[in-house]
């Protein structure tokens, strides 16, 4: 099966804990992050993970600003050494979104210039948005990690508590701390959610599905 890595989704999770169900006859291949649902074959048993939009915005941002260490060393581009030139911290790039002056042009150039803001998650599934086609076998939901996984591992008939796989190993599971980062003001949520409307929206629709299905 296959776990579709939306980055920021707590895909680096996931990708610790498929090692251990291998001896229980289940093996979970991570995508890369560029490969979309409709570019795997059509019989292909997947999941993959949400996330509340702000929560993965602030994450992105300062994940790419740290150019992802301690886990990763991965430079910058040339757009995001730019982007990081102008804003410094997550909550004033926000707050300028929809500035009508050359700020707010700089804060939406630099949001799609940033590795992980510039992704919108519902862009995974262009060309197959329909879930009734090719359902997952669940979702999991970023905010409710453990208890979703346990979903995961009682459908496929694993009888196995989530918490025995769980790594709480920072750096393998790629957690970091954002507390001394400027909290997201009313106005900055207010545009990230004008902003990623699509998203907020999808993030309803995959736990209306959840609901329907029996899932939550």
């Amino acid at each position: 099966m296959t776990n579709i890595h939306i980055g920021k989704n707590a895909g680096s999770q996931v990708k610790q804990i498929a090692p251990k169900l291998i001896k229980q006859g289940f093996r979970i291949k991570a995508c890369k992050h560029n490969i979309k649902l409709h570019q795997l074959p059509k019989d292909s048993k997947y999941l993959f993970s949400i996330r509340n939009p702000a929560s993965r915005f602030v994450s992105g941002f300062y994940s790419r600003k740290r150019k992802g260490r301690p886990k990763f060393n991965i430079d910058w581009s040339p757009h995001e050494k730019i982007a990081f030139q102008d804003f410094e911290h997550a909550n004033y790039l926000a707050e300028n979104l929809f500035s009508n002056n050359e700020l707010g042009i700089s804060a939406r150039l630099a949001i799609k210039s940033i590795t992980h803001t510039g992704a919108h998650q519902f862009d995974y599934f262009h060309k197959a948005a329909y879930f009734a086609i090719q359902p997952p076998i669940t979702i999991v939901r970023q905010e409710y990690f453990e208890k979703d996984m346990q979903r995961f591992l009682d459908i496929l008939g694993i009888n196995i508590k989530i918490e025995s796989l769980l790594t709480f190993d920072k750096i393998k599971s790629h957690q970091n701390d954002y507390a001394e980062a400027p909290p997201l003001s009313e106005l900055a949520l207010h545009n990230l959610k004008k902003w990623y409307i699509q998203d907020y929206m999808f993030y309803e629709m995959c736990e209306e599905w959840l609901k329907q299905n029996g899932h939550i």
